[in-house]
């Protein structure tokens, strides 16, 4: 670990230098690329402000699988603040926790233009291989169908938040 001469502490990952960036420092990185530029580990509606002003053109809302810090919340928990500040101005992904159709659902009601997978793909493919990750994509999307036809949602751009406090 080091302190650079802006006072940032500096780790070293995969023996590569990882430190907090600034504003100004996205601004300059996110100039130099012509592809699209996702911020991830975005926790809270200032950070997707900044995002937005930096030019980023999505966030992942990302805890990091409470590996790198084990006491912030979870995705689910802090999306619906996160996505609400920036929504319509850049792309919110949402990376944490999903495991089944219905919990893609739920994280599209908080706000999430779309949803990112892991570690299930991992199992599914270190189980499986590619009949694997085929057979947990039929199930994912068989969920979430049948999760949208019981919340009465007619598509995924139009699930809404109404739908996690049903009323029966």
């Amino acid at each position: 670990m080091d302190i650079d001469a802006a006072g940032l502490i500096t780790l070293k990952l995969m023996g590569r230098p990882v430190s907090p960036k600034t504003p100004e420092k996205l601004k300059e990185i996110i100039s130099r690329t012509p592809m699209k530029f996702i911020l991830k580990g975005i926790m809270t509606p200032d950070q997707a402000r900044i995002a937005v002003d930096v030019g980023a053109s999505a966030i992942v809302v990302s805890n990091h699988g409470g590996r790198v810090l084990d006491h912030t919340p979870g995705v689910a928990r802090i999306l619906s603040g996160v996505a609400s500040a920036v929504k319509g101005q850049i792309v919110v992904l949402a990376d944490g926790g999903v495991r089944t159709g219905g919990d893609v659902l739920k994280m599209l009601a908080l706000g999430a233009d779309a949803v990112m997978i892991g570690r299930p793909f991992s199992v599914a493919v270190l189980g499986g291989l590619k009949e694997g990750v085929m057979r947990f994509i039929d199930r994912i999307r068989s969920e979430l169908i049948q999760a949208m036809i019981l919340t009465g949602s007619k598509s995924v751009g139009a699930v809404a938040p109404s739908i996690l406090w049903m009323k029966s």
